[in-house]
């Protein structure tokens, strides 16, 4: 089969090849100017990269930033020039180390590195082979660890990959290269529909009872709203962050009454278990449970906080705690058998950790795989429950 020919071919290296490769790879792409960095986007990940690499003496010698109200300014002591600038200064004397990563449906990591080259720079890579370089300090990040880590575990990739249906096959090796290789031009473009509700792969009735595990501001929300016309049964979201809670709040009071009355939101993480955990407050979209947090949550089991309820979608975008609660949520899956849509980016395991759980809790179910964004971000699992399929039906 096509998709195990292009799986194995990935799983070919062993563990003390990619040991090997991991830690050459920045220096080989850097040549002569590894201790000559300029960093490209001097927002969050440009000034963790920063401060990561001045604990092993590495000093930047600039930032690189497209926006223009940062040119000329310093960010943490390091000089912000453009793009172009930052060219034409150092473009055959350093290595251009891109730091932009997050959520985009069309441009990302790999813009940038053409971009760069089309200016003239040398030598541009990632932050990927740096953070290999550096693993103590950076890994893992989200969906990002070393390689040889990663294939450690080569034989629960196999078993994930044929868990999910053919047509997802081919996204979930992109998946896999991608955090093997570091090579943001194996993605598949992202799809453009609503996040969550993938129309090709099951319909919504206005009989719904909608679970949304990490509601930030009511985003998810909004758009049920609209997918469902208004019309479900009951929805339960769960904020944690005060104040992305706080606009969750706003947005249902603003809701007519016809709808907002369907409506529960509770300030609680989702967990595996119920009592209080350790939070880092972001007041963004990176709000999550976390041991070094700077604050206290309440947190719930699904298990506990839906006694009585009747889910049929399940949703969860909770920065990481993905397997916790579902662990947390095992009686009300085994149950129910609710349609479920996880995040399968916050953690490097996640890709091949959530669909074997899913696989295991719902058996019947179909798994599949969609990229709502560039670069490996929101990725989801969708567990499909027979009778709720509509793939190959439209």
């Amino acid at each position: 089969m096509r998709w195990q020919e292009q799986l194995e071919s990935i799983l070919t290296e062993d563990v003390a090849g990619a040991r090997e490769r991991e830690r050459q790879a920045f220096d080989q792409l850097a040549g002569p100017w590894a201790q000559s960095v300029v960093l490209y986007g001097a927002g969050n990940l440009g000034r963790k990269v920063l401060r990561g690499l001045r604990q092993h003496n590495v000093e930047p010698i600039a930032f690189a930033d497209a926006n223009p109200a940062l040119d000329g300014k310093q960010v943490e002591g390091v000089l912000v020039l453009s793009p172009e600038e930052a060219a034409r200064r150092f473009r055959k004397e350093a290595v251009f180390v891109v730091c932009v990563w997050h959520p985009d449906r069309e441009h990302g990591v790999q813009d940038i590195i053409n971009r760069l080259s089309d200016l003239g720079v040398e030598r541009v890579t990632s932050f990927v082979p740096l953070f290999w370089k550096y693993a103590e300090t950076f890994l893992p990040y989200y969906l990002w660890d070393l390689p040889s880590r990663l294939l450690a575990a080569h034989a629960a990739i196999r078993d994930a990959c044929g868990a999910f249906e053919a047509e997802s096959r081919e996204e979930f090796t992109s998946e896999l290269r991608l955090r093997l290789l570091g090579d943001f031009s194996v993605m598949l473009p992202p799809l453009q529909s609503a996040q969550y509700f993938a129309r090709e792969l099951f319909d919504v009735s206005d009989s719904e009872c909608f679970i949304d595990c990490g509601a930030y501001d009511g985003d998810t929300i909004r758009d049920f709203v609209g997918t469902t016309s208004g019309k479900f049964r009951r929805l339960i979201a769960f904020e944690a962050d005060r104040d992305n809670f706080q606009r969750l709040s706003k947005y249902v009071w603003e809701q007519p009454p016809t709808v907002s009355e369907r409506i529960s939101i509770r300030q609680m993480a989702v967990g595996k278990t119920s009592g209080m955990l350790r939070f880092t407050s972001t007041a963004g979209t990176d709000a999550g449970v976390s041991a070094t947090g700077n604050t206290l949550v309440a947190s719930a089991s699904l298990d506990d906080a839906l006694a009585g309820e009747v889910p049929t979608i399940v949703k969860m975008d909770i920065e990481g705690s993905e397997m916790d609660a579902l662990e947390g949520a095992a009686h009300v899956i085994g149950t129910h058998k609710p349609l479920l849509a996880i995040c399968i980016y916050h953690c490097p395991d996640h890709l091949w950790a959530v669909p074997l759980w899913l696989r295991k809790a719902e058996p019947e179910a179909k798994l599949f795989l969609r990229s709502y964004a560039v670069d490996g971000w929101e990725s989801v699992c969708y567990a499909v429950p027979p009778g709720r399929n509509t793939n190959g039906r439209k």
